[in-house]
């Protein structure tokens, strides 16, 4: 099984001090955190995006395009800022930014 954070000495995680456990409950609570800050976005924009829609103030094609110049743009750089140094350390960024800019780009609208 991979260690996470990686290293050897048990009490000595990632240079931090912390024992195995108290660092699998922090990261627990960080991705706790950041599920739930993405609920409430997601709420909020879903809100958002209805009442809009539901006015005729908003053309879906048109915002399509713009989340795909964004996602092309700024994916790595939120998903950096959302994780955190913690765990931008432990997951390939990199991959999942090309994943998550994949599924945008296929976003029609």
């Amino acid at each position: 099984m991979e260690r996470v954070p990686p290293g050897g000495d048990a009490a000595d995680l990632n240079g931090h001090g912390h024992d195995e456990e108290a660092w699998a409950e922090a990261l627990a609570r960080s991705v706790a955190h950041l599920a739930a800050q993405l609920t409430v976005n997601q709420i909020r924009l879903r809100a958002l995006a209805t009442e809009l829609g539901e006015r005729g103030l908003v053309d879906p094609k048109a915002v399509a395009i713009q989340v795909r110049a964004i996602a092309a743009a700024e994916t790595g750089t939120y998903l950096r800022e959302n994780l955190g140094e913690g765990l931008a350390e432990i997951i390939d960024v990199e991959a999942l930014e090309q994943e998550l800019v994949a599924y945008l780009q296929a976003d029609e609208g």
